[in-house]
């Protein structure tokens, strides 16, 4: 067991080997680089200049730099920042500060260039020098003597101005300080919004002055007062990043009447949902205090939020509430509203009046689409990319989410190969130019602050990638071997990405030997959506501490399995292919006693039994597959059939987890019939 362990530490061994590690390491990738073979030596002599247009915004973004390189290198580097440049220094040269309030236009362009007499970063804006910065620590590298910046040329600029992220708290509260690790991380890969989903059914997390019943009966006591959404905004601001926040209407908004049902197109009591899934109750479109109580709330948020963009949400608004109401039935069709998608529009109409009288574009699902949406809003797709290209053929900005869903267990790579402007998709060039970007998202029913890094990186790093870096970097092999990278980086930087299932493995089992479960957690998954007990879905009282919530997306196993396959289907002769993924897939057999032998100690910890007596019958069939392909015999046609059914049965949960390396062997199986014909 100790050997097996130790050949998993080392599978960031297996990827591709790079002569200038560093330069490889570089995420998202820059829209050009040159080497040029040379370096900078990086110690504790290293000054920082800045010569051009400085701010107390760019003087603290130096000085956080300062800090994580003092960090990287372990020796203290000059806090004094000055103007006059001596050789060898790190230039800083901006020439302005950028838009008072960050914006969809704002420059982030840079330039970097490093030789031995010194580096020089260039940017129009503050935000520009804030990318660059990144790169530069990105690219610090060493060897036996010194540490070192490459002789490099960079000149980078993002393929998108909309480059975000999502995060709910209304289904899980997520603290001040998870929210600023977050945008910590968020910088590292230069995203540049955060999308705050603040209110749904589950609850309503902002401390309203004008209506304290907002927040006061609608939160369990879990929101964020007034001074901590100015902190927030405040730091997200300083890395560059934009907080558009989301308050959802008409829909998904149940926590909005707890206190306030007079707005409601149900009959009070409402509670908060505790449950996931539709509405409960939803807003009542008829009234005109509606819309009264909507714009006193949006006035007291605006001076909160500075951002020029405000999202309404709009999304899955069930008609059976309306339809349920005589009164609101009777009114509609008064009114010569056709159905509920018309009225719908309607209300969306007035929540767009009301926003543009406060300087607000407004921003919406996909579902507010409709004939008579208003002319600038940007529809954010999530039911598909093709809503989004209905969207810019309409004439609309758009937003792509519908393949970024993070908490939809799916692969790095399947968010990498996702595109906002897909190939042969019909628009015009202008219409693909009203395409802004796009936004990864991170739904919160089934996460918790506790695995909500683990959740989110490093397969967020694969998006931002998609949405800075030219078009065609595309190389799947090497964004999982710089993904390995990154997640050190952001471990290193507080954020608890791969630590995480140590930590929930130490609750769930303290004091107990769980190196077997650990290595297990290395080759399993959670299912794609959603968690039971027993057949029972789970609801917001759960606390989310069982061995699936300690459970990694896309676990390191997988894609080093993927790697020797496919370097077998290339070249099926590959010994040391064949070698080392036969030494990982006997690991993963022989997991099953020890996995046994800690089920009889605790109820949670048996549920590791079912996925790891399904992995252990898995790898076994991909021992099988080596062996014939190792010999050249074709293996027997039964034999085929057998473990192609199985294989299938695999595909599915085995209890609460499922086996991660199932269509990995099964395409192993697939190259017998190549190698055979």
């Amino acid at each position: 067991m100790r050997s097996f362990r130790l050949l998993l530490a080392l599978l960031p061994l297996f990827a591709p080997h790079r002569s200038d590690a560093q330069l490889g390491s570089l995420l998202p990738v820059p829209r050009s680089l040159q080497s040029d073979g040379t370096r900078l030596p990086v110690d504790s002599t290293l000054r920082f200049f800045i010569t051009g247009f400085r701010n107390a915004r760019l003087d603290r973004a130096v000085g956080r730099a300062i800090t994580r390189l003092e960090q990287r290198i372990g020796q203290p580097v000059s806090r004094s920042v000055g103007s006059m440049p001596p050789p060898g220094a790190v230039v800083i040269d901006v020439a302005g500060a950028g838009g008072a309030v960050q914006g969809l236009d704002e420059d982030e362009s840079y330039s970097l260039g490093v030789s031995p007499g010194g580096a020089r970063l260039h940017a129009a804006t503050v935000v520009g020098a804030l990318r660059g910065l990144e790169s530069l620590l990105q690219l610090v590298s060493g060897d036996a003597s010194t540490f070192y910046l490459p002789g490099v040329t960079v000149s980078d600029a993002p393929r998108f101005p909309w480059r975000g992220l999502l995060v709910d708290v209304s289904r899980h509260f997520m603290s001040v300080a998870q929210l600023k690790r977050t945008l910590d991380g968020m910088s590292a890969v230069k995203l540049n919004v955060l999308h705050w989903h603040l209110t749904d059914d589950q609850g309503f997390r902002v401390e309203s002055l004008r209506h304290p019943r907002l927040h006061t009966l609608g939160s369990d006591g879990l929101f964020y007062t007034q001074a901590q959404i100015r902190e927030v905004v405040a730091y997200a601001r300083d890395r560059g990043i934009r907080v558009v926040p989301e308050f959802d209407m008409p829909g998904h908004s149940t926590s909005w009447f707890v206190g306030y049902p007079q707005f409601s197109a149900q009959k009070p009591p409402i509670a908060i949902r505790r449950e996931w899934g539709g509405a409960d109750a939803i807003f009542d479109p008829t009234l005109e205090e509606t819309y009264t109580f909507i714009e006193s709330f949006i006035a007291e948020m605006v001076p909160l939020f500075p951002d020029a963009y405000w999202h309404i949400g709009g999304d899955e608004v069930e008609g059976k509430h309306w339809d349920s109401n005589a009164r609101i039935v009777a009114w509609r069709k008064r009114h010569g509203f056709k159905d509920n998608d018309a009225l719908q529009a309607h209300f969306i109409k007035r929540l767009s009046q009301i926003l543009t009288k406060h300087r607000r574009r407004m921003v919406g699902w996909d579902e507010i689409l409709h004939p008579d949406l208003p002319a600038g809003t940007v529809v954010q797709s999530w039911r598909g990319t093709q809503y989004l290209a209905d969207a810019a053929a309409r004439g609309y900005a758009g937003i792509l989410s519908a393949p970024w869903y993070l908490d939809h267990i799916k692969p790095a790579s399947d968010y990498y190969l996702a595109d906002p402007v897909p190939l042969f998709d019909g628009l015009t060039p202008s219409q693909q130019a009203s395409i802004m970007g796009g936004e990864a998202c991170m739904w919160a029913e089934y996460i918790t602050e506790e695995s909500a890094d683990s959740r989110m990186w490093p397969r967020l790093g694969a998006v931002a990638e998609r949405l800075w870096s030219p078009r065609e970097v595309t190389d799947v092999p090497d964004m999982y071997r710089r993904l390995d990278i990154l997640a050190a980086r952001l471990e290193g930087m507080g954020l608890r990405v791969t630590s995480h299932s140590a930590r929930m493995l130490g609750k769930l089992a303290p004091g107990l030997d769980v190196s077997p479960i650990d290595s297990l957690l290395q080759v399993v998954q959670p299912p794609s959506f959603g968690q039971t007990i027993n057949g029972l879905r789970l609801n917001q009282r759960h606390p989310l501490t069982r061995l699936v919530d300690a459970a990694r997306p896309d676990p390191a196993g997988r894609w080093t399995t993927e790697r020797f396959v496919r370097r077998l289907a290339i070249d099926a002769s590959d010994q040391a292919a064949r070698d080392s993924l036969a030494l990982l897939l006997s690991g993963w057999m022989t997991l099953l006693p020890s996995i046994d032998s800690l089920a009889i100690r605790s109820p949670t910890l048996a549920e590791a039994r079912p996925v790891s007596a399904a992995l252990a019958r898995v790898a076994s069939i991909g021992r099988e597959a080596l062996g014939y392909l190792a010999s050249g015999a074709p293996p027997p046609p039964e034999w085929e059939r057998r473990v192609r059914g199985e294989l299938d049965g695999y595909d599915r949960p085995q209890g609460t987890l499922r086996v991660a390396i199932t269509s990995e062997v099964r395409k192993l199986v697939a190259l017998l019939t190549k190698s055979a014909s």
